[in-house]
C-alpha cells in the first residue's frame, strides 16, 4: 500500500504560494491524504467500470499587473492532490539541464524536496548577469500565454517519455480531458508548483534542439535568453527558436523580445542606490513571466528599516504616480510598520489588483484588524467592480 506522507508535505510546502490557497483543500488533503489516494488510483482509474471520474473544474481568474487577467483552473481537493501525487512520484525524472551552455532553472525536485523557486531564480538571474558580461549579443524573449496555449495531446506525448507505466500514462490523460470538461487547449491550472514543472519540463526540447547554435542558453519556465558574440548566430536562432515553438503551436512575445547587442539593450533597469538596497533586503521575491505570483514566504524578523530608508519609502507611498513595482516593495519591507501603510491600503487595491495576495500577508503583521476592516470595506463600498482575485485574497484577510 503506497504510502502518501510525502506528497502530502510537497502539497503543505507550496500551498502559501498558490493563486487560489483554499482552505477545504488543505483541510481534506492533509487529514485525509491517504483516502483521497485511494479512491483516485482504485475508483478513478481508467482499468476499472466504476464510472468514477475527475470532475470539470471551476474556471477562475488571478490577477496580472495592469489589470490583466491570468485565466487559470481551481481544483477541488481530489484534482489537486492527484497532480501533487502525479509529480511527486516522477521526481527524479523531472531534473535540470547537465549542460553548462543549455540551463534551465526552476521548479524541479532535489533529494525528495522542491527546489525554492525564489532560490533558483537568483541563480538564473546571476548566469544571465555573467553572460551579459561575457558576450556581445543578447536574445531576449518569452512564450506568449504559454499555459493557455498548451495542447492535451502535445502534452500527453511528453509525459509518455517520463511516465513509470501505460497506467500513468492513460490517467494522466484521462485527468486533463475530464478536469477541463473534454476542450484540448487551457487546460493546466496555473500557480501551484507541480503545473509549473510540467510547464518547465515540457519546454526541455528547447534545451536539447541542434538547431539553436548559440553558445550560451539561459531558461527560467518561458524565459528564454540567448547569448553569442555573433549577432547573425543569435538571429538564425531566433527564427529557429519561433519555428520549434511553432510546432507545438505556441509563438513568442512580440512586446517582450529584444535582440540585438547588449550595450544597447534594456536589459537590466538601472534603479538609485537607496532602492537597490531595500530591494536586496526584501523577504518576498516576484519573478517574470512564467513566475511572477510566486512569493517566498519568508518568516525570520526582518532588518530595522532606518530612519533614511523609512522616510524614501513613504515618500514613494505618498506619490500618485506609484509604480506597482515600488508598491509591492512596500508592502514587502514595511512589514513592521504596518500602520504607516494603513491608510493606504483601499489605494493600492484600487490601483493594483495583482497585490492582493501582498496585501493579504501583509496584513499579517496589522495589530488594529478593526481599522483593517474599515479599510478594506472602504474599498469594496467605494469601487465600481472588485476583482475575483481582490475578493478571494480579502475573504483570507
Amino acid at each position: 500500500m503506497p504510502s502518501y506522507t510525502s506528497t502530502i508535505k510537497y502539497f503543505s510546502t507550496d500551498f502559501p504560494r498558490q493563486l487560489f490557497p483554499l482552505e477545504t483543500n488543505r483541510l481534506l488533503i492533509e487529514n485525509a491524504g491517504e483516502e483521497l489516494g485511494k479512491y483516485i488510483y482504485q475508483k478513478i482509474t481508467h482499468r476499472n467500470d466504476s464510472g468514477e471520474s475527475f470532475l470539470p473544474q471551476v474556471r477562475s481568474h488571478a490577477a496580472k499587473p495592469g489589470y490583466h487577467l491570468r485565466r487559470t483552473l481551481k481544483l477541488d481537493p481530489i484534482a489537486e492532490f492527484y497532480l501533487y501525487d502525479m509529480t511527486y512520484r516522477h521526481r527524479t525524472t523531472f531534473r535540470k539541464s547537465r549542460s553548462k551552455s543549455r540551463q534551465n532553472f526552476g521548479y524541479q525536485f532535489s533529494s525528495g524536496t522542491m527546489i525554492s523557486p525564489a532560490r533558483s531564480y537568483k541563480q538564473f538571474r546571476r548566469e544571465v548577469h555573467e553572460a551579459l558580461e561575457k558576450y556581445d549579443y543578447c536574445v531576449k524573449t518569452d512564450i506568449s500565454q504559454y499555459f493557455n496555449s498548451l495542447y492535451h495531446h502535445d502534452l500527453i506525448t511528453w509525459f509518455g517519455d517520463y511516465a513509470k507505466s501505460e497506467d500513468d500514462i492513460a490517467l494522466f490523460g484521462k485527468y486533463f480531458r475530464e478536469i477541463n470538461a473534454g476542450r484540448s487547449v487551457d487546460f493546466l491550472p496555473q500557480g501551484i508548483y507541480p503545473s509549473k514543472i510540467i510547464g518547465s519540463q515540457f519546454l526541455r526540447f528547447i534545451d536539447d534542439s541542434n538547431r539553436i547554435r548559440a553558445k550560451k542558453m539561459l531558461r527560467f519556465m518561458d524565459d528564454i535568453y540567448l547569448f553569442d558574440n555573433s549577432e547573425d548566430v543569435l538571429k538564425h536562432d531566433f527564427l529557429q527558436l519561433q519555428r520549434l515553438i511553432g510546432e507545438k503551436c505556441l509563438g513568442v512575445n512580440e512586446a517582450k523580445t529584444q535582440i540585438g547587442k547588449i550595450n544597447e539593450m534594456n536589459v537590466e533597469a538601472e534603479v538609485d542606490v537607496l532602492k537597490t538596497q531595500l530591494l536586496e533586503r526584501r523577504s518576498d521575491v516576484v519573478f517574470g513571466s512564467g513566475a511572477e505570483e510566486e512569493d517566498e514566504i519568508d518568516d525570520e524578523e526582518s532588518e530595522v528599516l532606518g530612519e533614511e530608508e523609512l522616510e524614501y519609502l513613504m515618500e514613494m507611498l505618498r506619490d500618485d504616480h506609484l509604480e506597482e513595482e515600488d508598491a509591492e516593495l512596500i508592502l514587502a519591507i514595511m512589514r513592521d510598520h504596518a500602520e504607516d501603510v494603513m491608510e493606504y491600503i483601499p489605494i493600492l487595491l484600487r490601483r493594483f489588483p495583482a497585490l492582493s495576495k501582498n496585501v493579504f500577508y501583509f496584513s499579517a503583521h496589522v495589530e488594529d484588524h478593526a481599522e483593517l476592516l474599515g479599510f478594506i470595506r472602504s474599498f469594496v463600498s467605494s469601487s465600481d467592480f472588485v476583482t475575483e482575485y481582490q475578493l478571494f485574497w480579502m475573504a483570507k484577510i
